[in-house]
């Protein structure tokens, strides 16, 4: 039955669409960590009945009426991805929901090891509102103004899981999503930028790599129906280079919407440019060697979500994204915290001499060039392998319909290397070589270096 027709699930969600979406916007700080310590004492007491957390408090001596509220959250013990995959599928559940009544969603395994979740039908509405939020903070009306939405609609993805089984499934008719366009990241650009075209929209949200992409057809005069007044990344870190060019290209204002499949949208980009986190729906710590770190320093996000009748995240620590906070107010009002900056994956990062750590923000710098100084989008896959402290090795695959339009192969790798030079410095062996397959299984990004002993001194 479509839960749609059920007034009381009708009433739930009318209620929500009319007070949690304007939440940041109407609290202040007192307000915010009140509905915080709520949230998070009704979903440590959910998580008790899940057995992954249920033997997990147990074990470390902890019962939910110990939890009154963030300040109690260290208590807990934090939870990594072979824990949820050690209990998947029945022990990352609770036994009051039915299995066949969720959806499954799996993580994008960029590192090589994706991960099964389970959200209901209310979390694919929430996670939809929440996207309302940040379209409206920017004065975007997802019912009026036409929407792409450039989204993973590969098997088990969020996108397909909430978007397509959850709400096209149940609310794709005439009076719903007239206004949207959904389409497929992973379908070729040139047949992406021609359904965009044809719908003209006012927004486009999507995944930075293809965005690149049809920036570069709309350069060589493709797609001259494309005039969005915004564009929102999502997926890898945006670098400034690439924004100024998406900005240019479209005349469009371009903002960073932030997020994981674990823990649903964490923050975003206001109209001031400041990354907001969604502070009433997930509780991010930055920590280094256990501890807080200080505000513009950058640690390891452990995330919790504060809502969700589906897989708890609480205290997850297998985000590995080394984010920077920032404890300052922004002029746009929202209450919550802020983030500094991004850096990237920690699990995807080269190790160097010196305690030298390059993220993934600094490699995408590196490749983003191919976009805006080649204006090439001819790299179809790459696979980079670090043997050890001064040997790079990184396989490259050539689209061969692009490989004689624009700059040579050659020219690309010149760039690459010189990148990886300019960046970690000349006493590294930077190989690059072409390959006809690099292969769909196993992380992009390999560092064989021992990290046993290495100590971080700086993120380059």
């Amino acid at each position: 039955m479509n839960p749609f027709y059920n007034p009381l699930f009708l009433s739930k969600i009318l209620k929500s669409y009319s007070f949690d979406i304007d939440r940041l916007s109407n609290f202040n700080e007192d307000d915010l960590k009140e509905y915080q310590d709520k949230c998070l004492k009704n979903i440590v007491k959910y998580a008790y009945t899940v057995p992954l957390y249920h033997e997990k408090y147990k074990k470390a001596g902890i019962l939910p009426s110990d939890i009154r509220g963030i300040g109690d959250i260290t208590k807990l013990p934090t939870i990594s991805k072979d824990d949820i995959k050690a209990y998947y599928p029945e022990g990352i559940i609770s036994a009051k929901n039915r299995k066949d009544k969720l959806i499954e969603i799996t993580t994008s395994g960029t590192t090589g090891k994706s991960l099964s979740l389970y959200g209901d039908i209310y979390d694919v509405i929430l996670w939809f509102f929440w996207y309302i939020r940040v379209l409206k903070n920017h004065g975007i009306n997802w019912r009026k103004d036409r929407l792409t939405i450039i989204a993973d609609f590969a098997p088990h993805t969020i996108g397909s899981g909430y978007i397509k089984k959850g709400l096209l499934a149940n609310l794709s008719n005439r009076h719903f999503f007239t206004n949207m366009q959904w389409l497929n990241t992973n379908d070729e650009p040139m047949d992406v930028i021609k359904e965009v075209n044809k719908f003209k929209p006012d927004f486009i949200g999507g995944y930075v790599g293809m965005l690149g992409h049809l920036a570069l057809l709309k350069e060589k005069g493709y797609g001259d129906n494309i005039n969005p007044s915004h564009i929102a990344t999502i997926g890898s870190i945006l670098t400034p280079p690439l924004r100024n060019l998406l900005e240019k290209t479209f005349n469009a204002k371009v903002f960073e919407v932030y997020g994981a499949t674990e823990s649903g949208t964490i923050a975003f980009q206001c109209k001031h440019g400041r990354y907001h986190i969604m502070s009433d729906l997930v509780y991010p710590e930055f920590l280094k060697d256990g501890k807080s770190v200080k505000t513009k320093e950058p640690g390891k996000m452990v995330i919790t979500k504060l809502y969700g009748s589906g897989t708890p995240i609480i205290r997850y620590d297998a985000v590995n994204d080394i984010v920077a906070p920032l404890y300052e107010k922004c002029d746009c009002g929202l209450a919550g915290t802020l983030i500094e900056k991004i850096y990237g994956r920690d699990d995807l990062s080269l190790y160097f001499s010196g305690g030298r750590v390059l993220l993934p923000s600094s490699q995408a710098e590196i490749y983003g060039r191919i976009l805006y100084e080649l204006k090439t989008n001819k790299i179809r896959e790459t696979r980079i392998t670090q043997h050890s402290l001064t040997k790079l090795e990184i396989k490259i695959k050539i689209d061969e319909k692009l490989r004689y339009d624009g700059p040579s192969v050659d020219e690309i790798f010149s760039v690459i290397k010189r990148g990886y030079i300019e960046k970690i410095g000349p006493e590294v062996d930077v190989d690059i070589k072409e390959v006809k397959r690099v292969g769909k299984k196993g992380p992009r990004i390999v560092s064989k270096v021992d990290k046993s002993n290495f100590q971080v001194k700086q993120y380059i």
